[in-house]
């Protein structure tokens, strides 16, 4: 490291505005808002709140008056009639309808329930047949007073329900069931860490590297394509100590910034204005910010040390801006790690950089701390920022490091323009799915949303794409004829692909546990009951194999090509691709799909082998579904057979394929095909 580097570098950053805006005031001023918003976001937002609920009927109706009264006088409610019942509950003048609908059939009474539970009361009870009214509780599910006003009278009406059982027994003299007692008995410290922890370590991510990427992308990146980066190779400085201190400025960025997080909390938590839940003694308070600072620092310099390597791998600013967003995605990510249910301290996945410290912060600030495991994942950040340094000096040290590129021009810029836009445009492809179909109910069906996934966002959304920049669809998503054998062992890929992907479902269960509401709902949007078979093959089977393909083994990975060598390539792919599917239990799944559907692309340089496998492995899935097969609870062993069975058919397909047109893989084909002209050439001249 040479000091005096240092030190000019340092200075010249105090005069970067940007770089102070980011690294100093910027995280000053959004942790309390951070906090603040959690704390009013993590009350109980169902919880009475001191307001007075409007209660309407939209009749006059003497029982149902009673009703009210007896069931909800004690709570924070004021009836009033209602003239226009939907009217006034849409514009709000109303929190919810009470009403009272009339059975369709005749019901046995509540006396009849407790003879079929109970029959030796029968002898007690009058078992005559009538109709039960039933009351109906209506409110808008958009607003969230009248969601709370419902959440409140139904507790209330249950209540007053079970206060008449009760009576009824009374009268009996019949004493049956259980008194239930409930009592939480986590704190009120551990309750607001499981709230502030996840967040507090995905905003540690958020302000690390947004801080330290204009210092570290600019550092190499930008003086490389400035010029001024091979002035200072043609000095008398190292290499190795060049990039030495180029690390030193960005981690010393990311340290002040670490250190400014932990005094911020420090003061909000022990003697700040804000009254937060996390609130420890003097002592443990100390030792709380102790360890969030070893935390903090770890993540502090491994972030420098990404951030330089991505500065280093890049030949322009804006081209590391374009590498910076798969790591973000991905860094963000792991940071969330702290939401996953059932995980501990000492979980495996604590031996990850990043995810690690989302596990273990909301144990630091519900007062756990497991002192061992923070050294350890400290250690386990310092050897992963040493790796990558060592990966870096490497890199800048071939001779070819410095060599320029000439400008594009023509064709070559608009393509590059193209390559810089795709990811963005993919990101607004992403919010669109996240956003559209949740606003509009003719999307929430499988056919409406599967139609629209796939028809609009996955086939118009990139055919505007390849057209605004005057792509050929042709080039961007290649259809090249593929060899019998390769046809052959995609066949063999299905079965196997999907057997891979189960295993790997079933190793991450742990840490990645499908949410059963999630699955009931999936299952509810199937309605396999309902739903014939064809329209399931089509919009889960056939749909997305062709139309994801054509979306990101097509158009995004013909976009990134020019920019990552194949392997990395088809893993940028694959994570995009992962996060588009956004229950976070399917991304790893998905994105491992996808990195093998991206390798046989680039291996055979074309789409269609890709499709082909999507939709017999999507379709494998529906007719196990259908066909109730049991892919779920194989052994151990037919999983590990699988995914190496995978490996190898994978690798006999790149080894056989003739590359994607511009990638290493095909250039490798190229050079041979030039030698060998070349010296028949030769021989010929002679």
């Amino acid at each position: 490291m040479n000091r005096v580097l240092l030190r000019y570098e340092l200075l010249g950053l105090l005069r970067d505005t940007r770089t102070v805006v980011l690294s100093v005031f910027l995280p000053i001023l959004l942790l309390p808002l951070l906090l603040f918003g959690i704390h009013k976001l993590g009350q109980d937002r169902f919880a009475g709140t001191g307001d007075t609920f409007l209660v309407g009927r939209p009749v006059i109706s003497k029982g149902l008056e009673m009703m009210i009264d007896s069931a909800l006088s004690m709570g924070p409610f004021q009836e009033t009639l209602a003239r226009d019942p939907d009217g006034q509950l849409a514009d709000g003048s109303i929190d919810i309808l009470l009403s009272v609908g009339t059975p369709e059939k005749e019901s046995p009474e509540l006396v009849r329930d407790i003879v079929a539970a109970f029959p030796g009361m029968a002898f007690l009870l009058d078992t005559k047949k009538s109709g039960r009214p039933i009351i109906e509780l209506n409110y808008r599910g958009d607003r969230d007073r009248s969601v709370r006003a419902f959440l409140a009278a139904r507790d209330r009406l249950i209540e007053f329900r079970g206060t008449l059982v009760s009576k009824f027994f009374e009268k009996q003299e019949a004493k049956v069931g259980l008194e239930l007692e409930s009592r939480d008995v986590s704190s009120a410290q551990e309750k607001a860490a499981r709230k502030y922890g996840p967040a507090l370590s995905s905003f540690m991510i958020l302000i690390l590297l947004g801080g330290g990427s204009v210092a570290a992308l600019d550092s190499l990146a930008g003086e490389r394509e400035r010029g001024t980066l091979s002035t200072l190779f043609l000095s008398s400085l190292t290499r190795e100590s060049l990039i030495w201190t180029k690390f030193c400025v960005v981690a010393i960025i990311s340290i002040v910034i670490a250190v400014i997080q932990v005094l911020n909390l420090g003061f909000y938590t022990m003697v700040g204005p804000l009254s937060l839940p996390i609130s420890p003694s003097a002592g443990d308070g100390l030792i709380m910010l102790g360890h969030l600072m070893l935390l903090f620092l770890a993540e502090s310099v491994f972030t420098a040390a990404v951030l330089l390597y991505i500065s280093a791998r890049s030949s322009s600013f804006k081209e590391a801006q374009l590498f910076f967003f798969p790591l973000f995605l991905i860094a963000f990510a792991l940071s969330l790690s702290g939401m996953m249910p059932g995980l501990v301290s000492r979980s495996v996945l604590s031996l990850i950089p990043l995810a690690g410290p989302g596990v273990l912060i909301p144990e630091i600030l519900a007062g756990r701390f497991d002192t061992l495991m923070v050294l350890l994942q400290v250690a386990v950040h310092i050897l992963a920022t040493y790796v990558l340094l060592r990966a870096t000096l490497a890199y800048v040290s071939r001779e070819e490091f410095l060599a320029g590129q000439l400008p594009a021009t023509g064709k070559a810029l608009v393509f590059e323009q193209f390559s810089n836009h795709a990811l963005p445009f993919f990101a607004f492809l992403g919010a669109a799915l996240m956003v559209v179909p949740a606003n509009f109910a003719g999307l929430s069906t499988l056919t409406g949303q599967g139609l629209f996934n796939q028809l609009v966002l996955f086939g118009l959304g990139p055919l505007i794409l390849l057209r605004w920049y005057g792509q050929k669809v042709s080039v961007a998503v290649p259809f090249r004829q593929v060899s019998l054998p390769i046809v052959l062992l995609c066949l063999l890929l299905i079965p196997l692909g999907q057997l891979a992907a189960t295993g790997l479902s079933h190793l991450l269960a742990p840490l990645l546990p499908a949410p059963t509401e999630a699955m009931e709902q999936m299952m509810k949007m199937l309605d396999l009951e309902n739903t014939p078979p064809w329209k399931i093959y089509l919009l889960i089977g056939i749909l997305p194999g062709i139309f994801e393909e054509f979306a990101f083994r097509g158009v995004l990975l013909h976009a990134l090509h020019r920019r990552f060598s194949p392997w990395a390539l088809a893993a940028v792919v694959a994570v995009v691709f992962g996060f588009f599917h956004l229950s976070f239990f399917r991304v790893v799944p998905t994105a491992y799909l996808g990195f093998v559907l991206g390798l046989i692309t680039l291996a055979t340089g074309s789409v269609w082998p890709a499709m082909l496998i999507h939709i017999g492995n999507n379709s494998l899935a529906v007719y196990a579904m259908l066909h109730g097969w049991d892919l779920e609870h194989l052994s151990r062993t037919t999983y590990l057979i699988c995914f190496f069975g995978q490996i190898v058919v994978v690798g006999l397909i790149i080894r056989w394929g003739k590359g994607y047109a511009g990638t290493r893989w095909a250039q490798l084909e190229s050079d041979s095909s030039v030698s060998s002209t070349t010296a028949e050439g030769v021989q010929a001249s002679r």
